[in-house]
């Protein structure tokens, strides 16, 4: 027979059940009750009962919180049953998500709750047939973290290993993301659901590696096949309770002593995980993969290169052009580029950060009601910090400005023309280059440069001389100072406004202003 306690908050309620039930037939004898939660804990700790069916609601403390009080307090896997008003329902559906083995609804049903206890019995029959109940694992503990951290063991401190009959030895360490909401709860349950897989396969042992979970296994991960199925199997096994995993493989070794090493290099991978597409779990050869990427880029890197400065200037052209093609390929260079300069993930954000500051900045100052964007598009920079990994992070930002841009196609050649026709015209003050349209656009500047010219009958420097200079005429005829206009323009150089001004207009920029001030004219456009 095994032991059972009900807890519930109606003396009616826990009267009853004691009485209707055949508990005998079920497998079990009840051997106390509770009305409250801290009863149900000081009973607990005296009868250590296999089941508990506890009232999910009662006064001070829920069963919900029993329950995972029961559990950070004991290692072993007891098993629940929640009785529940009809109003909580949906609570009580959600409370599976936590380990619980059932719920009834009250006025609990006879037969249900027979078929129920029967059904329990059995999962507790197989968990002591497999010698789950009352096995060592603060054993397993310690022989674990003796081998893993060998500098905390006492000098001279012999270590009983036990005969696992594994011919290899495998590391293997997972970050369960899990809600903030009921954490406790759902750590426990994820990592018991992970304690019954390894007995069901007959190998590995769950150990607790900080803020890791780890699990010993046989040399079983060698191939990104292996990595991938294993990958989607705890996925599917602990989706009730983690929201995602990145899991990482050290190597694997031939000697139980030298667990400490694939160890080493399963920390190393993990730490890297934000760099790393969650698609399978993190290899050895990921690590070698990674590092050797870094040392060619210390050596051939060029830091000044990949400046935030220079991202955020193609980025905002993307966004004024509504090119949304261009947007996609910074974004995707940037995600290239910045681990391999930046290295670290606080680093890298900040770099992300930066870029989408500096772009938002300078589109938002072009437009009319600029605090307007800013306020509606801040969250492209300050959801940079949230994402935990750099695909997450690019996806999202990619979302973001597609969704800003309203399009994820720019057309035909025709389209691209407009374009560029648009952005000479709003931007011909700038320092304006064929070579960064064309980077905008993915074309060759030369090819570039004769669609250009097919499209409007100049060439690309020709056309923007022309919109400078007849915004020049303009502001001339207002009495403005030669060398004012030409900046204004888009020249920084005097001498060379005044070269290119006269090429078109057939007079030096200070004779057309006296001209057209004689004249009494206020435009010369």
């Amino acid at each position: 027979m095994y032991k059972a306690m009900i807890v519930d908050d109606e003396p009616a309620i826990r009267e009853g059940l004691s009485s209707i039930i055949d508990w005998g037939d079920c497998g079990f004898h009840i051997v106390d009750t509770a009305e409250n939660g801290r009863e149900a804990l000081e009973k607990f700790g005296e009868h250590r009962p296999e089941l508990v069916i506890v009232d999910i609601r009662m006064p001070g403390m829920s069963g919900l919180e029993v329950i995972q009080s029961i559990r950070q307090m004991n290692g072993e896997p007891f098993h629940f049953l929640i009785l529940s008003g009809y109003a909580d329902f949906n609570y009580a559906r959600q409370a599976m998500g936590f380990g619980v083995d059932g719920y009834l609804l009250k006025p609990v049903d006879e037969e249900e709750m027979t078929t129920e206890l029967k059904r329990v019995r059995k999962s507790i029959e197989d968990e002591k047939g497999d010698g789950k109940w009352g096995s060592p694992s603060s054993h397993e503990r310690d022989w674990i973290e003796a081998l893993l951290f060998p500098d905390q063991r006492e000098h001279g401190q012999q270590l009983a290993l036990p005969a696992l009959g594994w011919s290899s030895y495998q590391v293997t360490l997972l970050d369960l993301r899990i809600p903030d909401w009921d954490r406790q709860a759902r750590q426990l349950a994820a990592k018991q659901r992970l304690t019954e897989l390894c007995r069901e396969q007959g190998t590995g042992i769950v150990f607790e590696a900080g803020i890791y979970t780890g699990l010993l296994l046989p040399g079983m991960l060698k191939t990104e096949e292996d990595a991938v199925q294993l990958l989607a199997a705890w996925r599917q096994e602990l989706k009730p309770w983690v929201t995602e995993i990145y899991g990482a493989a050290g190597t694997s070794v031939d000697m139980l002593g030298d667990i400490s090493r694939s160890f080493e290099q399963a920390l190393r991978l993990l730490e890297r995980a934000f760099l790393f597409r969650a698609e399978r779990v993190m290899l050895p050869g990921d690590l070698q993969e990674w590092e050797t990427v870094q040392a060619e880029t210390d050596e051939a890197s060029d830091k000044a290169s990949d400046d935030p400065a220079r991202y955020a200037e193609k980025l905002y052209y993307a966004l004024d052009m509504a090119n949304g093609k261009a947007a996609t390929r910074v974004i995707k260079e940037m995600e290239v580029q910045f681990p391999q300069i930046y290295r670290t993930e606080s680093a890298i954000k900040a770099a992300f950060a930066q870029t989408f500051t500096l772009a938002l900045n300078k589109y938002a100052a072009g437009q009319e009601h600029s605090r307007t964007v800013l306020e509606e598009h801040s969250s492209l920079i300050t959801n940079v910090y949230a994402y935990s990994t750099l695909g997450e992070l690019v996806d999202h930002s990619l979302e973001h400005v597609l969704q800003w841009i309203g399009q994820t196609d720019t057309g035909g050649k025709e389209i691209i023309m407009k374009q560029m026709i648009d952005f000479i015209h709003g931007h011909y003050d700038e320092n304006l280059r064929l070579e960064l349209l064309a980077d905008m656009f993915n074309y060759n500047s030369g090819y570039l440069g004769k669609l250009f010219k097919s499209h409007t009958g100049e060439a690309f420097n020709a056309y923007l001389d022309k919109v400078r200079i007849e915004r020049a005429r303009g502001l001339l005829a207002q009495g403005i100072k030669v060398h004012q206009v030409a900046g204004r323009v888009g020249y920084a150089n005097a001498d060379y406004f005044h070269s290119k001004f006269k090429k078109y207009a057939g007079m030096s920029p200070s004779s057309y202003r006296n001209q057209v001030q004689k004249n009494g004219e206020t435009d010369g456009c």
